[in-house]
């Protein structure tokens, strides 16, 4: 689908903000002199992701544009965190051991959180990008939401058919997963899981954002467990009257990443 509020043509004070999963595709272009949010668009059940960006970008009107900062989250699985004390930032080549890839390694430094992201890209998914692109891990826009969150807190972002998984406690970050789950079955295994490891009580807050919706599979699944649910909506300053006919938690974790430095 793809949501057009207003566009005359001119992106020069304009932010591309890029949201690729394993299995979407979302963009959103927003006018920084008024945080508008001009065009918003996604693509869920992609299969083959290379290939729908490589068309995507080679059809899209607004993708061929000129902006002043384009941001883009990717998937990865070739990630890791590092705490800053033992952070080497002129020595990145040897974490290429733990990445399982011998690709480019890029680091995130999160000031407020106190370490670092580790993480190396596909090369098919990275090269269908502009080259003016600043690309950050799949987790950087939860991760940003940290300061939003008030006290423990899962916080779960879905697409159709994956989840990405924040919880802080204590006011520290203390799990973030991804995992992918392509009915309510294996859903509720994988929360399961996460809940016996991370030992959480049916009291613990849980904010939803993305593809999720009151009284669907997952939805009812999280029920089972958990008394608090909440829809996560748009942390940011964004004008979100575009969003008026749709759920706005569907675009909270694309939002969020114009909160990524």
């Amino acid at each position: 689908m793809i949501l057009v509020k207003r566009f005359s043509g001119a992106t020069v004070n304009c932010h591309l903000l890029l949201k690729i999963t394993n299995d979407s595709f979302s963009y959103a272009v927003i006018d920084k002199d008024s945080d508008q949010i001009n065009v918003i668009f996604d693509k869920q059940g992609c299969e083959n992701m290379e290939q729908d960006l490589k068309s995507v970008f080679e059809t899209d009107p607004y993708l061929s544009q000129k902006y002043q900062t384009i941001k883009a989250a990717i998937h990865t699985s070739n990630f890791i965190f590092i705490p800053d004390e033992w952070f080497d930032a002129d020595n990145l080549s040897v974490y290429s051991n733990f990445l399982g890839s011998d690709g480019k390694v890029y680091t995130k430094h999160h000031d407020e959180l106190g370490f670092n992201t580790l993480f190396s890209l596909s090369e098919k998914v990275e090269e269908k990008l502009p080259e003016s692109t600043i690309v950050y891990p799949q987790s950087s826009p939860l991760l940003a939401l940290f300061s939003h969150l008030s006290g423990d807190a899962l916080l779960i972002d879905f697409t159709a058919s994956s989840f990405n998984v924040l919880f802080v406690k204590d006011k520290k970050i203390n799990f973030q997963n991804h995992y992918e789950a392509e009915n309510a079955e294996e859903f509720n295994y994988f929360l399961l899981l996460i809940i016996e490891q991370l030992g959480l009580t049916e009291s613990v807050p849980v904010y939803l954002q993305g593809i999720i919706n009151e009284d669907d599979d997952n939805y009812n699944t999280l029920l089972k467990y958990f008394n608090n649910l909440y829809f996560f909506l748009p942390a940011g300053k964004q004008n979100s009257e575009l969003l008026a006919d749709m759920p706005k938690h569907y675009f909270s974790g694309l939002l969020a990443l114009d909160l990524c430095e």
